[in-house]
C-alpha cells in the first residue's frame, strides 16, 4: 500500500460519482486514441472489491476493476501470449478527515495458460502450464500516464514441475512499473509506448480501455521445481533464458478499466 495521496483524484474525481464520471469523460475526450485492438468489452461484477477499514468510508471511495483481456508477458526467452482474462481488483479508499486516497489492494484473478509449445524444448516434457498471481507489491505512483507498480509471480505447472515452481514470489517478485505512456529502459533497448485511457461506457458506471506497458523490469530465476530441486530449477532457468536483466524482457497488458463508487456496490 502507497503513502496516503490526494493526486489519487486524478484516477477518480473529487471521490464523488459525479466527480468519477466527469474525470472519464474528460479522458475520453483528451485521448483520442485506441488503446487497443477491439477486444470484447468483460463483463464487471466488483465481486472483489477491498473491505474498507477505519479511517476509509465508502462515501468518496471507488472500487476499480482492471481486466486484462489481451496482450503478452516476456521473461527473458519465455514469450507467452495472454489468452485468458487477468483481473485485478483494488480500491481508491479516502480518508474524510484529510480527504487523501489510499490505493488498496483486494484480488487477483488468472486462469492458467497452456504455455506455448517449444518454449522448454525437450528435457521438460508434456504441456506446461502458466499462471500469474499476485506477489505482494502495489502501487500508483502520482505522474500523467496512469502508472501502476505491481509485484507479479508466475507459477509453472505440468505432472514433472509439481506445483510450486515460481518465477519470482512474494520476496522476490517482477516488479512492474506499466504505463500507458513510453517506458524508460536502460540503454540498449527500444522504449515502447502503451495507449491512454480512452472512454468505451459512461453508464451504469464509467468503463474505459487502456493498453500498459513496462519492458524496464528485471526476472529472477525459478525456485520451487520438482520440490525445490536445484537441477530442475537449473533447467527451466535455462530454458526459459532467466535470469533475466532489466530491459530483456517485456509486458503488454491490454485492458479495460471499469469503476464505481462503494456507495453504488451491492
Amino acid at each position: 500500500m502507497s503513502m496516503r495521496r490526494k493526486s489519487f483524484t486524478k484516477w477518480t474525481g473529487r471521490g464523488t460519482a459525479a466527480g468519477v464520471a466527469a474525470l472519464a469523460t474528460t479522458a475520453g475526450l483528451m485521448s483520442g486514441t485506441a488503446a487497443h485492438a477491439d477486444d470484447p468489452m468483460p463483463t464487471f461484477d466488483f465481486a472483489d472489491c477491498p473491505t474498507l477499514s477505519a479511517p476509509y468510508t465508502p462515501e468518496g471511495s471507488v472500487c476499480i476493476e482492471a481486466i486484462v483481456t489481451s496482450g503478452t508477458f516476456q521473461l527473458g526467452k519465455f514469450n507467452q501470449t495472454i489468452t485468458s482474462p487477468i483481473k485485478m481488483t483494488f480500491a481508491s479508499a479516502l480518508n474524510p478527515d484529510t480527504q487523501l486516497y489510499t490505493p488498496v489492494f483486494g484480488k487477483m484473478q488468472a486462469d492458467k495458460m497452456l504455455v506455448q509449445p517449444g518454449i522448454f524444448g525437450d528435457p521438460i516434457v508434456t504441456a506446461v502450464y502458466a499462471k500469474p498471481e499476485y506477489a505482494g507489491v502495489f502501487d500508483t505512483p502520482t505522474g500523467p500516464d496512469f502508472h501502476i507498480t505491481l509485484g507479479l509471480r508466475v507459477r509453472l505447472t505440468n505432472p514433472f514441475l509439481g506445483g510450486t515452481c515460481l518465477i519470482g514470489d512474494t520476496g522476490n517478485p517482477i516488479k512492474l512499473n506499466l504505463t500507458t505512456g513510453t517506458t524508460s529502459p536502460p540503454a540498449g533497448t527500444t522504449p515502447i509506448t502503451g495507449s491512454p485511457a480512452t472512454i468505451v461506457q459512461r453508464t451504469p458506471f464509467v468503463v474505459r480501455k487502456a493498453t500498459h506497458v513496462d519492458n524496464t523490469f528485471s526476472v529472477p530465476g525459478a525456485k520451487g521445481c520438482a520440490l525445490g530441486l536445484g537441477l530442475v530449477n537449473s533447467i527451466v532457468d535455462l530454458q526459459a533464458g532467466i535470469p533475466s536483466a532489466a530491459g530483456k524482457n517485456q509486458m503488454i497488458f491490454n485492458e479495460y478499466i471499469g469503476q464505481k463508487a462503494y456507495t453504488a456496490l451491492p
